[in-house]
């Protein structure tokens, strides 16, 4: 019953993206492979159902992506924005229609992190050992010289440190 609630509640959220209306999918589109995709209002097919996972989109239109056990982004007509090749993504998901802009996401490759710009350009390189985004902020965590430093990103990429 739990999860009969949960896909109707998700079923339930549209997202607008440039004036259109998507809903994601959230159970597999094809029964036979788990194969998920997005629809649009009219049941139509805006992203095709070939990944094993899709999430919400963030607000600058990229939808997070999974094959298999690697992750990646998509655009909203499911050109890809990145390669499907990251052990894990960090974004910020517009399913509440924020009021501020999203301008990057975060992809995960051998235990570091690395920030990417909403057409799948990276803004720097995989050196974070840890990463938050959250109301528009893009916290950042590196460990050096036996030390903890913490900063932020701002919204050209810009890395400020605490210290």
């Amino acid at each position: 019953m739990k999860h009969l609630f949960l896909i109707i509640t998700l079923l339930s959220l549209g997202l607008a993206v440039r004036g259109q209306e998507v809903y994601p999918m959230y159970y597999p589109a094809d029964c036979e492979t788990g194969e998920w995709g997005y629809v649009d209002a009219d049941s139509n097919w805006v992203i095709r159902p070939r990944y094993s996972m899709l999430l919400f989109e963030t607000n600058g239109g990229m939808y997070p992506v999974r094959e298999g056990n690697k992750w990646g982004f998509v655009g909203i007509s499911g050109e890809p924005l990145t390669e499907v090749i990251y052990d894990a993504v960090a974004y910020e998901s517009d399913y509440q229609k924020n009021h501020y802009q999203v301008n990057f996401a975060a992809v995960r490759k051998n235990g570091k992190w690395a920030f990417i710009n909403v057409q799948g350009l990276f803004v720097t390189d995989f050196k974070y050992d840890g990463v938050l985004i959250f109301r528009g902020r893009y916290e950042v965590r590196i460990k050096e010289d036996g030390r903890t430093r913490h900063g932020h990103l701002d919204n050209s990429g810009k890395e400020i440190w605490d210290d």
